[in-house]
């Protein structure tokens, strides 16, 4: 359909998108050539609807243009029932009337079909089933013309019907963004289509409602279902400063949002133009197929006609004329081997499979580049992941007190977190965090950057947080902390000093350790990555060998590399590569850009809100989930599983076909099941994708 639209006039290009079953068209807008093309498509039996603009021409739908192939197949089907009982009152003449009328039925859609691809001086199955029908009736197996046109006309709506299952995954993204926006403007509300909301607008979102722009709640608070965002199932608690994004639904509070991106620009319409662009592309396996393809529909048409002409005349130069019977079985043979000649199934087999993983994939908050990287997936074989922000938190917390005195460590603790409350620096933060409710009152703060703070907390004694090397240059002993202080930088902590006192008078109180908290699932996802076949797991960061070693421990991971530069984890990945083959990295998408771009799979960890990563990497994460990553890599074994089993039911079935069409022991009904028949199958094989999380 796409080459006959190439040749009418004004058209630059036309590419069909197999996935969303969008026909992108390219034309010299001074001869316009829209019309014809819209009468080129559904002159071959497709629906039309215009995407880009009122003015654009397009078919009407009626009930008729949508329900006729389904009362063609009944009025078919029910010819040909017809046409088996007269036969089996010997009424002859009534039942070559009955099932050439199916044939004429059945067919309608076929003929339009093949005379679109004649006319594009193209050979595909509508053709070649034409020509098969028509060599069956011209033989006289009138039933079996019409059986064969019946089968393959159900056979293709069965595979219009599964297929619409992988387009829908896009719609309904789509669907989730409302179609009107609450906008308050001045004292009142107005609905307004989104489209017409300007960033930095406010837009009340009720219970119950979805949120229709990207934005940031400014007034109240809620739980939102952010599903089709992330693919996590459970609300995510949502307050004042906090971000939304269009699609989510506002489950409990009314809130109110600033808009921070057009309603083209929203991570949702992102996350729709980039899985359409991903189900478009084609994987090495799918271009692999249509090469096969290309070469295998011509040769097995050639065998065709020389079974036709070829072997009868030899037999006839040899033998001696024997009219018409004598060429019959021969040509039956050939047309049996003209409608297995059409590689339908084999054509499918990979696409279909590509595309439900991609669906698949993106339910569960994945959002992959392109089928390439999908079969890159079932090939990995070592994993790299940085360490902060993707194997930890990338925040710093306290994960040790150790009182080096009377007072205790939960009073050590409170102390330097009323002290470090009225910081700035990460670690400040980290300390204050620790200490829930109210802490005491800190007067006369005293900060040397980068070094240290004090105070006197509740107006007694000075109380100092800081280096060891600052306390003791304030005056306090520390020869009793050191010991201690050793032992905890060697599990890779950073160590704060805690004292009382001023001048000769400070004495140290205790320790405080501060790390970036591992996640806690990161050693079960270590686990599942080597139960999903990956052979090697690394862990590449520019922090000291102490931090690293403690949080590989911790993740499971046994090889690491610590002080690396990013050309250092560049050329990591890329000794990787040659000693393992296939290497997936994983980061954040912002940082470690030159390591993630030489991996073969670079992805980016927590791409909800992040434009940057969504656009680079090429898969992102929308949630800050590790576990999607052996669920990706379990997906691309899947996947390309998958295809190895659509391939060889398609070219087995095939091969059995050929050969029994060749020895004369094959029927035009069993050449059209090897063709439309495991077509379904192969359908109905990779849909099974999109069931499994």
């Amino acid at each position: 359909m796409a080459k006959s639209v190439r040749q009418i006039p004004g058209v630059l290009a036309a590419d069909v998108n197999f996935a969303s079953g969008v026909m992108l068209l390219e034309y010299d807008a001074a001869t316009d050539p829209r019309e014809r093309a819209v009468r080129v498509v559904a002159g071959a039996g497709h629906g039309v609807e215009a995407l880009d603009g009122a003015d654009a021409p397009k078919t009407r739908v009626t009930w008729w243009s949508e329900h006729r192939g389904e009362v063609s197949l009944v009025l078919a089907g029910a010819l040909i029932a017809a046409g088996w009982l007269l036969d089996g009152r010997g009424a002859a003449l009534a039942s070559a009337v009955a099932y050439s009328a199916a044939v004429i039925i059945g067919g309608t859609m076929t003929w339009r079909r093949a005379a679109t691809s004649l006319r594009a001086r193209t050979l595909d199955m509508n053709v070649l089933m034409t020509i098969a029908v028509t060599g069956a009736v011209a033989l006289g197996e009138w039933g079996e013309a019409a059986t064969v046109i019946f089968l393959f006309a159900l056979g293709g709506w069965l595979e219009a019907r599964s297929l619409a299952r992988t387009r829908r995954s896009i719609r309904d993204l789509l669907d989730l963004a409302p179609q009107h926006a609450r906008v308050r403007r001045g004292s009142a509300e107005e609905e307004v289509d989104p489209a017409d909301v300007a960033v930095g607008e406010t837009v009340v979102i009720r219970p119950g409602e979805r949120v229709p722009l990207d934005g940031v709640i400014i007034r109240g608070s809620s739980a939102f279902d952010e599903s089709a965002i992330t693919g996590e199932s459970v609300p995510a608690d949502r307050a004042e400063g906090d971000p939304v994004y269009a699609g989510s639904l506002n489950t409990v509070g009314l809130v109110e949002i600033r808009t921070t991106a057009p309603a083209e620009e929203t991570t949702l319409a992102r996350i729709v133009h980039l899985v359409e662009i991903a189900q478009a592309s084609r994987a090495p396996a799918q271009r692999f197929v249509d090469r096969f393809s290309r070469i295998y529909t011509p040769i097995v048409i050639a065998g065709a006609v020389v079974l036709a002409v070829g072997v009868p005349l030899l037999g006839e130069l040899g033998a001696g004329w024997a009219g018409f019977d004598g060429w019959h079985d021969w040509l039956y043979r050939a047309l049996v081997l003209l409608v297995v000649s059409c590689p339908c199934a084999l054509v499918v087999s990979t696409p279909v499979a590509i595309v439900s993983g991609i669906t698949r994939a993106t339910r569960d908050g994945v959002l992959i580049k392109g089928g390439a990287f999908l079969e890159l997936a079932g090939k990995v074989r070592a994993v790299v992941f940085d360490k902060t922000g993707t194997l930890t938190e990338g925040r710093p917390v306290v994960t040790e007190t150790v009182a080096l005195g009377e007072v205790p460590a939960e009073r050590v603790l409170a102390l330097a977190a009323a002290v470090e409350a009225h910081s700035n620096h990460p670690l400040a933060s980290a300390v204050a965090a620790a200490v829930p409710g109210t802490l005491p009152d800190v007067s006369d703060l005293r900060e040397t950057p980068g070094r240290g703070v004090s105070g006197l907390v509740d107006g007694g004694t000075r109380i100092t947080v800081g280096s060891l090397a600052y306390l003791e240059a304030g005056g306090a002993d520390i020869a009793q902390a050191r010991g201690e202080a050793e032992r905890m930088e060697g599990d890779g902590l950073t160590v704060l000093g805690v004292a009382q006192g001023e001048s000769l008078e400070t004495r140290a109180l205790g320790l405080i350790g501060i790390a970036d908290a591992l996640r806690p699932d990161a050693a079960q996802v270590s686990a599942m990555l080597r139960s999903a076949g990956v052979e090697h797991i690394v862990m590449l960061t520019g922090d000291n060998p102490l931090a690293a070693a403690r949080v590989a421990a911790g993740a499971g991971i046994d090889a690491y590399e610590a002080r690396l530069l990013p050309e250092d984890k560049t050329a990591a990945v890329e000794e990787l590569r040659r000693r393992y083959g296939v290497v997936a990295m994983v980061g954040d998408g912002i940082n470690d850009a030159p390591a993630l771009a030489v991996a073969d799979i670079g992805i980016a960890m927590g791409g909800a809100g992040s434009h940057a990563a969504i656009e680079t990497a090429d898969v992102t994460l929308m949630r800050d989930d590790l576990s999607a990553v052996p669920g990706f890599i379990r997906l691309g074994r899947r996947t390309m599983t998958n295809i190895r089993q659509n391939v060889a039911l398609s070219i087995g079935v095939k091969a059995v076909v050929l050969a029994l069409a060749v020895t004369g022991h094959a029927t035009l009904w069993m050449a059209v099941f090897a063709d439309t028949g495991v077509a379904l199958l192969v359908i109905a094989n990779g849909l099974r994708l999109l069931g499994r999380r």
